[in-house]
C-alpha cells in the first residue's frame, strides 16, 4: 500500500513547482535562405551548425555551379552555428541509386565469328576446370562465375585463376554441381548490380522484393550523385566474435569496413564519408542483434549507412534475409552469398579470401540521378555575368519563391513547417534573399511580414549601375510596405576565394555581415550602420558611387545605400520599408520588436489552461514586466533599449482570453548631428 494512503500521525509533504525563471538575453541568431546549387539535401529544411558542414553537404560557394545565396550562407555561418538552408531542385529531378538484387539469369559461354559453344570439364567436388580447346579457354575471363549447362546458378563458383599451358581454370571453391562429363558452361552473376530510373522517394524502392538484398540512394536529386561510389573491405579481425570451441570462425565474410567514395574527374576517389564497420546480416543464424561490443550499436550495414551517411541512404529488402543460414538456408549456402554480396561492394585489387583468391568487383557506383528540365546542356542554376537566371528562370525562380513562402511541397514536411509561428517548429531571426529576383525575395518578404517575429534582408533584385535604376526598382519591382524587411544597394566587386576571381556580389552579403557582427558585439536593438557598426572592411568596388543629393534620394525611398570616403566604406543608413513615419521605419527598433514578439509567447505558455485566478493573471503581468525591464535605459548599456514599458493584463470572462497590452517607447538613434559655430 502506497505510503499516502496510510492513516498514521504524520507530516506529510509535496511539492508544486510554480517558480518562473528568466530566460537567458544572449540567443545565438538563425537564418533561413533558399539556394540552388549541384549537390545536397533537395526540398527540404536541413539545419547546418558550420561551414564545414556546409561546404561537406553542398559544396563550397562558385557562381558557376551555385546561386549568390551559396556566398550568403557562407558569410552566415561565419558569424553563427544556426543556418536553416533549403536546396531547391525541379520536380522532375530524380535520385541517384544503385541496387544488389539475385539473378539466375546465366549466358552459355561461346566464341567466333560465328558462336561456337565453348566445352569444360567440371569435377564435382574439385576447383579445376578443363578446357577443350584453346578457345574455350580465351572465352572465359578471370572474376567470371561458371557453372555446367545441366547444374544452377546456385553451384556457379568464381574463376580465380587460369593456366594456358593446360588449359585449366582454378575456381574459388570445389565445384558443387553434379555434371561430371565435357560439355557447355553457363556464365552467371549469382547477384547483380542495378539502377532504377525515376527515383523520387524511398517509397519507390520496395522492401519487400524477394530478388533485392539493399537499395542505395543518393539523399538529394542531382547528376552529381552519380559519381558516388559504396565500397570497403572485408574486416577478418571482427568475424572472430563468432567462433566454435575451436576458435574456428562461425560466420565468414559477415563484416566489412565500407566508406562512400565521389570518382573524380580523372578516375580517382576521394573519401566523402566513414570508413564504418558494418555487418551485412542484423542477425546471427542463433538469431542474436549483431552489435559492437564495447559500444552496443547494432552494426547492421542499413542501420550504419542511415546512421551516419549524408550523403546516401540504405533500405533492406527481402533477399537481405538468404544471407543467414535462417530456416531452409544452410550456413554453407549463407556463407556463399555473404562473399558473392561483399564482392560487388569490396574495393578493386583488395584480398578478400586470400585462400580461394576470389576477385572484387570493385565497389556499388550510383547511376540515373538527373538534375531535371531545367538543367539541359550545361550546369545549374545556368547563372550568367549579371547573375541572373538565364533561361527556366520563371520555373526555378517559382520553385525558390514557393520556398521562401513555406509553399514548396517538401520530401519531409519541413518547408511547409516555416509559416507556422503560433506553434513554431523553426524560429528564425532573419530570413535572407539577397541576389535573387524581386519576384523571388518577395516570398521572404511575405514570410518575415507574415510571422513577424524576424527580420528579412533583400536587395532591389537586380544588378544595376546607377541609383536611378535602384529607385525605378523600388517603385516598380519591390514597392514594400513592411517594417520586417529591409532593402540595401549598389551590387559591388569583391574577391572571391572560392574562385580565385573577382565578381559582382549583391549588397545583402556585406548587410548580413554587418547585423551578425552587431548583434553579438552589441546587441541585436544596435543600428546596423554608420563608420563603425557599418564598415565593410574589405575592398570592394560598387556599381555606382551615389552623390549627396542622390544618396538622399535613395534614403527618402528606404534604401540603405553604401559610403566610400576616405575614413572608410559603410552602410549609411538603417532603414526597413515601412513607409509610415514610425519609429519602425528604423531597423534596430524593428529587430527589437520582432524579438520581443518571438520571446513573449514562450514567457506566457505555461499559463494557457490554467486556472484564471489572480495568482496567473498577476505572472503574466509580472513574467511581461519582468522581461521587458532588463531593457530599460538605466539598467546595463548593453541592453538599454527603451525609454519606458507599461504593461496591463486583464482577463475576459466571456472569451476566456488573457489580453496583455505592452506599450513600449524605444530610445531612437542619433541620425544627424547638428553643430553651431558662432564666432564673436
Amino acid at each position: 500500500m502506497p505510503v499516502t494512503d496510510r492513516r498514521e500521525p504524520a507530516v506529510y509533504v509535496s511539492i508544486e513547482d510554480a517558480s518562473y525563471a528568466a530566460p537567458t538575453l544572449e540567443t545565438g541568431r538563425i537564418g533561413y535562405i533558399v539556394t540552388v546549387c549541384d549537390r545536397g539535401p533537395h526540398n527540404r529544411i536541413v539545419k547546418l551548425t558550420s561551414r564545414e558542414q556546409f561546404h561537406r553537404l553542398f559544396g563550397q560557394p562558385n557562381y558557376r555551379r551555385t546561386t549568390q545565396a551559396h556566398y550568403l550562407a557562407d558569410k552566415f555561418l561565419q558569424y553563427s552555428s544556426n543556418l536553416l538552408l533549403v536546396r531547391t531542385m525541379p520536380d522532375d529531378a530524380y535520385w541517384a541509386n544503385e541496387e544488389i538484387k539475385t539473378s539466375t539469369t546465366s549466358t552459355i559461354i561461346t566464341y567466333g565469328t560465328v558462336p561456337t559453344d565453348a566445352l569444360f570439364t567440371f569435377t564435382p567436388g574439385n576447383a579445376s576446370v578443363i578446357c577443350s580447346d584453346l578457345d574455350s579457354f580465351n572465352a572465359v575471363s578471370l572474376g567470371n562465375w561458371i557453372f555446367a549447362t545441366g547444374d544452377s546458378v546456385e553451384s556457379a563458383a568464381q574463376v580465380v585463376a587460369k593456366t594456358a599451358v593446360s588449359l585449366t581454370f582454378t575456381l574459388d571453391r570445389n565445384y558443387a554441381g553434379t555434371i561430371a562429363i565435357e560439355t557447355t558452361a553457363e556464365l552467371c552473376t549469382p547477384y547483380t548490380t542495378t539502377s532504377t530510373a525515376s527515383i523520387t522517394a524511398e517509397s519507390d524502392m520496395i522492401p519487400t522484393d524477394a530478388d533485392i538484398v539493399w537499395y542505395f540512394y543518393a539523399k538529394g536529386a542531382g547528376t552529381y550523385y552519380n559519381n558516388i561510389k559504396v565500397m570497403g573491405v572485408r574486416n577478418v579481425e571482427l568475424e572472430k566474435m563468432y567462433t566454435d570451441s575451436d576458435g574456428v570462425v562461425l560466420y565468414k565474410y559477415l563484416f566489412m569496413n565500407i566508406g562512400v567514395y565521389y570518382i573524380n574527374e580523372d578516375g580517382t576517389t576521394t573519401l566523402l564519408e566513414g570508413p564504418w564497420t558494418v555487418s551485412l546480416t542484423r542477425k546471427t543464424a542463433l538469431g542474436s542483434t549483431i552489435k559492437d561490443i564495447s559500444s552496443g550499436t547494432v552494426l547492421y550495414i542499413e542501420d550504419v549507412i542511415n546512421n551516419n551517411s549524408d550523403f546516401i541512404g540504405c533500405i533492406s529488402a527481402q533477399a537481405a534475409d538468404d544471407l543467414v543460414a535462417v530456416g531452409t538456408i544452410t550456413e554453407n549456402q549463407a556463407t556463399k552469398r555473404r562473399l558473392q554480396v561483399s564482392l560487388l561492394l569490396t574495393v578493386s585489387g583488395s584480398t578478400v579470401d586470400s585462400s580461394t583468391g576470389s576477385i572484387a568487383a570493385g565497389g556499388v557506383q550510383f547511376e540515373n540521378g538527373t538534375d531535371g528540365t531545367v538543367d539541359t546542356d550545361r550546369n545549374l542554376p545556368m547563372y550568367n555575368s549579371t547573375g541572373n537566371l538565364e533561361s527556366d528562370r520563371d520555373y526555378l525562380d517559382g520553385q525558390i519563391l514557393l520556398a521562401y513562402q513555406g509553399g514548396l511541397t517538401s520530401i519531409d514536411g519541413s518547408i511547409e513547417q516555416m509559416p507556422e509561428c503560433v506553434y513554431p517548429w523553426y524560429q528564425p531571426d532573419y530570413i535572407i534573399t539577397g541576389g535573387y529576383s524581386a519576384t523571388v525575395q518577395n516570398g521572404g518578404r511575405y514570410l518575415a511580414d507574415y510571422r513577424q517575429d524576424c527580420i528579412h534582408l533583400g536587395d532591389t533584385g537586380t544588378y544595376v549601375t546607377s541609383y536611378s535604376d535602384d529607385l525605378t526598382a523600388r517603385l516598380t519591382d519591390v514597392p514594400w510596405n513592411n517594417w520586417t524587411s529591409m532593402l540595401y544597394t549598389q551590387y559591388r566587386k569583391i574577391f572571391d576565394p572560392f574562385t580565385g576571381e573577382r565578381i559582382w556580389m549583391n549588397p545583402v552579403y556585406h548587410a548580413l555581415e554587418r547585423h551578425l557582427y552587431c548583434d553579438g558585439a552589441y546587441f541585436l536593438a544596435e543600428p546596423v550602420a554608420g563608420i563603425e557598426k557599418g564598415a565593410i572592411t574589405e575592398p570592394i568596388e560598387l556599381a555606382y558611387k551615389a552623390n549627396h543629393t542622390e544618396r538622399g534620394d535613395l534614403i527618402e525611398v528606404e534604401l540603405n545605400p553604401v559610403i566610400v570616403e576616405p575614413q572608410g566604406q559603410y552602410i549609411l543608413t538603417q532603414f526597413t520599408t515601412w513607409k509610415r513615419l514610425s519609429i519602425l521605419k528604423r531597423g534596430h527598433v524593428a529587430k527589437f520588436v520582432a524579438y520581443i514578439r518571438k520571446v513573449i509567447p514562450t514567457l506566457l505558455k505555461d499559463i494557457l489552461q490554467r486556472r484564471a485566478t489572480q495568482y496567473w493573471i498577476n505572472q503574466a503581468q509580472f513574467r511581461i514586466s519582468n522581461f521587458l525591464s532588463k531593457f530599460l535605459e538605466s539598467n546595463v548599456e548593453r541592453y538599454s533599449v527603451l525609454k519606458s514599458f507599461n504593461v496591463t493584463v486583464n482577463f475576459d470572462e466571456v472569451s476566456s482570453e488573457l489580453n496583455a497590452i505592452i506599450d513600449i517607447t524605444p530610445i531612437r538613434a542619433i541620425e544627424r548631428i547638428n553643430v553651431f559655430i558662432i564666432v564673436h
